[in-house]
C-alpha cells in the first residue's frame, strides 16, 4: 500500500515526540528513584483513579506477581496506597498518594508547560481537530496492539 509523504511525516513526528517523551520520563524516573513500570502505574492511577491490582495489571499488561511486587515498591516509595475495597471486603484497591501526583506535578512542570504552551498557541477549530486525531489514534493504535497480541492481522 502507498502512503502519501506527509503521512509518513506526520508518522515519523509521533515517533520523533515519542522518543523526546520517553526520555524524559527515563530522566524523571531517575531522578526520584523509580522506574517506567512505577512511572506507568502511577499514570494510570492518575487516569483512572483507584484500581485493584487485577485491574492495574490488566491496563499495563503485567502478570499478577509483577502487579503485587510493583503495588509494594510504590507503597514503599509513598507513592500508592492499598485499601480496602468500597464494595467487595475480600479485595483491596491501590490508590495514587497526594505526594505521588505532587511529585509528579512538579516534576513534569516543563513538559506540562510546554504541552500547554504549544496547544494553546492553536485556535480552538485546530485544537478540536488535534484532539479528534489524537483520540482516533489511540483507538485505532490500542485496536492494533490487540490484535497483535492475539496473533491476528501478521
Amino acid at each position: 500500500m502507498q502512503v502519501d509523504d506527509d503521512v509518513v511525516d506526520v508518522r515519523l513526528l509521533l515517533r520523533r515526540f515519542a522518543l523526546v517523551r520517553d526520555r524524559w520520563i527515563a530522566g524523571l524516573c531517575r531522578s526520584v528513584g523509580g522506574n517506567r513500570t512505577d512511572y506507568d502505574a502511577l499514570e494510570a492511577l492518575d487516569e483512572h483513579g483507584p484500581l485493584t491490582p487485577g485491574e492495574l495489571g490488566k491496563v499495563l499488561s503485567l502478570t499478577s506477581g509483577s502487579v503485587t511486587a510493583l503495588v509494594g515498591r510504590l507503597e514503599q516509595l509513598g507513592w500508592a496506597t492499598r485499601q480496602p475495597h468500597h464494595d467487595d471486603r475480600r479485595k483491596v484497591v491501590v490508590s495514587l498518594t497526594h505526594e505521588a501526583w505532587k511529585l509528579g506535578q512538579d516534576e513534569l512542570r516543563p513538559y506540562l508547560d510546554a504541552v500547554d504552551a504549544t496547544t494553546g498557541r492553536l485556535s480552538a477549530r485546530d485544537r478540536a481537530v488535534v484532539r479528534a486525531f489524537l483520540e482516533d489514534l489511540v483507538g485505532e493504535v490500542a485496536r492494533a496492539g490487540s490484535a497483535a497480541a492475539e496473533g491476528v492481522g501478521g
